[in-house]
This record gives C-alpha cells, sequence and structure tokens, in this order.
C-alpha cells in the first residue's frame, strides 16, 4: 500500500471520529480531532500536488507551513480575545452562530440584510461552517485559517507553473513561513476568504497564461467574483493587470493564429471583468469614478481617516509616475524597525527588514534579467499587480493596516524578486575541483 493510500485511509477516519464529536456537540474536544484532520490533509495535498521538480521536499514543506500557520493562529486568537478583546472576529461568530442556529432547525436564513456585501459574506460563510461544525470561536479560527492556508498553496501552485525547478523552493519557504501569511489572515475575517479567493485567481491566471488557453476563464470568472464580493477593488487590480499582461507578455506560440485568436478571447474577458467592476466600485464605495472631484474627496477621506490613530506613515497618494517607487516601499516594506510602537508591529518590521535585504542582494541579477522580463506572462502579471496595489493602497497610511493588508500582494511581489533574480548556482563536479598541477601530477 502506497503512503498516498495510507493517508486518505486516515483522513477519512479522522474526518469519521470528528463528524461522531460533532454529532455529539463536542466542541472543545472537537477542536483536537479538527487540527489532526486538517493536519492529515495537508499531508495528503502536499503529496498529491508534488511534482518531479519538488517531489523532495514538497509534502514536507506542506506540513512545517501548516504547523507554522496553527501556532500563528493560536498568537492571531490570544491577540484578538486577550489583548484587544474586541474586532470583527467577534460579530462574525456572534452572527455566524446565529446563522448555524437557523440553518440547523432547517430554515433559510436571511443572508441579504446586515451591513456590506463583504460583511455579510463572511458572515454567510460563518454560519455556512458552523452548521456543520459545531460552533467554537478558537475552531471558527483554525477552520478560517485552513482556508488561507490552501490560499497560500495555490499561490505557490501558481508560481511554479511559470517558475523554473531551482526558483520554488526558496518561494515556498517564504510564502508557507512568512508571518504576514502565518499571522493576519488565520481569524474569523474577510482576510482568510480574500487570500483563498486571490489564491484561486492567481492560479487560474498563471494557467490562462501559459498559451492564452481559454478554458480556464470561467473558473476564472468565478474566482473574481468570489474576490469581488469581499474586496471589489482586489478584483479590479488583478482584472487590470491580466488586461496589460494579455497586451504584453510574450507566450512560445506566439506566432500561432490560433493562440493570436485565443489572446483576442482573453484580452475581451478581462476587459469585461474590468467593466463590472467600474460599474459595481460607485455602490459599494460610494463615489463616483467619473468625477475627479469626488474621486480626490474619497482618497482624502481615506488619507483623513488612516492617519488618525496608530502608527502613521509619511507621504500621500500617488499623483505621478515619480510616486510610485515610494508607494512600494509604503506598502510592500514599512514598517521599518525604528517605526515599531507594538509588539505585532516588531515582528512586522523584522519581516520588512528580511524583504528589504532580499530585494536589495537580488537587484544586480534581476537588473540582468529585466531584459527577458516580458517572456514570462505571470512575472509580467505579478509585475502590474504589485504596482496597481501599490498605488491604490497608497492612500492608506497607517502602518498597522498596511502590514495586514500586505498578504493581498506579498506574493505576487516575491515572484518578481525570486522569479528574476533567483538564479541557479553552478554545479561543480569533483574534477573540475582539480588543479592543472594535480592533472599533471596524476599523469606522470
Amino acid at each position: 500500500m502506497t503512503k498516498e493510500n495510507l493517508l486518505w485511509i486516515g483522513t477519512g477516519l479522522a474526518g469519521t471520529m470528528f463528524g461522531v464529536l460533532v454529532a455529539f456537540g463536542a466542541s472543545g474536544v472537537a477542536i483536537i480531532f479538527f487540527v489532526i484532520l486538517g493536519g492529515l490533509r495537508m499531508t495528503a495535498i502536499g503529496w498529491s500536488m508534488r511534482t518531479v521538480a519538488d517531489e523532495k521536499w514538497l509534502p514536507t514543506w506542506v506540513i512545517i507551513g501548516f504547523a507554522i500557520k496553527l501556532g500563528g493562529t493560536l498568537a492571531r486568537f490570544y491577540m484578538v480575545t486577550v489583548l484587544y478583546g474586541l474586532g470583527d472576529s467577534f460579530r462574525y461568530y456572534r452572527v455566524g452562530t446565529e446563522l448555524a442556529t437557523q440553518w440547523r432547525q432547517g430554515q433559510i436564513p436571511d443572508l441579504i440584510e446586515g451591513g456590506a456585501l463583504g460583511t455579510r459574506v463572511v458572515e454567510a460563510v460563518t454560519g455556512g461552517l458552523f452548521a456543520i461544525v459545531t460552533p467554537d470561536m478558537l475552531g471558527g479560527f483554525i477552520m478560517f485559517a485552513m482556508l488561507a492556508y490552501l490560499g497560500q498553496l495555490l499561490l505557490y501552485a501558481a508560481f511554479r507553473r511559470h517558475a523554473k525547478p531551482h526558483q520554488l523552493k526558496p518561494y515556498a519557504i517564504l510564502i508557507f513561513l512568512l508571518p504576514t501569511y502565518s499571522f493576519w489572515p488565520s481569524s474569523i475575517g474577510k482576510d482568510a476568504i480574500v487570500l483563498l479567493a486571490l489564491g484561486m485567481c492567481a492560479y487560474l491566471v498563471a494557467r490562462v497564461f501559459e498559451a492564452f488557453e481559454i478554458r480556464w476563464l470561467l473558473g476564472l470568472a468565478l474566482a473574481l467574483g468570489a474576490l469581488g464580493v469581499v474586496r471589489i477593488h482586489v478584483a479590479g487590480l488583478v482584472a487590470g493587470a491580466l488586461i496589460v499582461t494579455t497586451l504584453i507578455a510574450k507566450v512560445p506560440t506566439r506566432g500561432d493564429p490560433v493562440v493570436a485568436m485565443r489572446r483576442l478571447i482573453v484580452l475581451g474577458s478581462g476587459l469585461a471583468a474590468g467593466l463590472v467592476v467600474l460599474a459595481v466600485f460607485p455602490d459599494v464605495f460610494g463615489v463616483d469614478i467619473t468625477s475627479t472631484q469626488d474621486l480626490d474627496g474619497f482618497t482624502t477621506d481615506v488619507l483623513r481617516r488612516t492617519s488618525e490613530s496608530g502608527t502613521v506613515g509619511s507621504g500621500g497618494a500617488v499623483t505621478s509616475p515619480a510616486d510610485i517607487p515610494g508607494a512600494l516601499a509604503h506598502v510592500l516594506l514599512r514598517p521599518f524597525l525604528f517605526e515599531a510602537s507594538e509588539i505585532q508591529h516588531y515582528f512586522a518590521a523584522l519581516e520588512t527588514t528580511m524583504l528589504v535585504g532580499l530585494t536589495i542582494w537580488k537587484l544586480p541579477v534581476i537588473g540582468r534579467n529585466i531584459r527577458n522580463w516580458r517572456s514570462n506572462p505571470y512575472i509580467v502579471f505579478s509585475t502590474f499587480y504589485t504596482i496597481g496595489f501599490a498605488v491604490a493602497f497608497s492612500v492608506v497610511r497607517n502602518i498597522g493596516i498596511i502590514a495586514r493588508q500586505r498578504g493581498q500582494v506579498l506574493a505576487f511581489f516575491l515572484c518578481v524578486v525570486i522569479g528574476l533574480g533567483w538564479e541557479e548556482k553552478p554545479r561543480v563536479s569533483p574534477m573540475s575541483r582539480v588543479t592543472p598541477e594535480q592533472t599533471s601530477s596524476a599523469v606522470d
């Protein structure tokens, strides 16, 4: 019997045990078995998604990443419930429990009324999960953390479609272990759902750009819809990057007329998605995007509201291309160590310091490889998405908010840094270490 079969059998047994506990309402004890079930499933996923390029190390790192994720979940739970004692997670938990009770009684709850669309979606997801699993606050955190971790796995799988084998392990380690991913999207809330939907979008975009394969467009439309109902502006950034990449990226079969036709279909689909975002955006944010005055007022209001408390960064909204480098630094690399004022800020600052060092280290190689940039459409997509995200979030001046939202862009930024800057080390054979003098002595 293979290891894969044993893993799936173990997963089934754990699921059966967990179902029995849920049926009897043993929520506290069930959390332990839920973690065991999750670990078995992640192990099975790690084995099933491996390829020749990463089969030696991927299953192990998937499990390590899941263990780190659970640690981040416990830390996030402690911060929300003990240090602060408030937050959106409490609201989602309370409403989700009420919705779950209605589902269990055979009633169809009202999912239309009750706040903004994104909030209602998270409440509905929480209620759906709690209708299956006995409601528990910590259990809810773990369930949402698992959803987020699936998003991380999809982000890795997307990168793998267009990366070189030697680039996979450093990217995977960063995506699985960075605090941005192990801590922030590990609670009941929008961040976990957004990360899952964004991972789905990234993977399907990567498949589309292999040869502009239109068979993936329906799935991409559904993933964009799932992302858009929670954060329409992030879905708009994905659509925008898709459009620009379709226009300028190269593909290996670009001389094929069939591929050219598919490129036009992908472009049309991207434009359609962009038009939907433009149509919905005013209703979500209450701003007329055709009015310069309304847009200026909107950005000014965001600047004001995100500058009233916490650690505030200097600067403002991007108004010209010259402002883009500063926006990238603000969104990707803040807070700096000297700006940290709370313990979570110090962890974020250590992470950003590492990112600064990694970027500086790889910058010369990136400069040499930039001429090949258009030949990798997923890197092109990641570049424009990263720039677009930095421009959009440059109006947010609160460093804490930026650190929390960075998970929506960091994977794409790392794709550019590692995809262009991580070269394979030449392998030195034993004979190459022999000096000419040693060779002549051996011959003599």
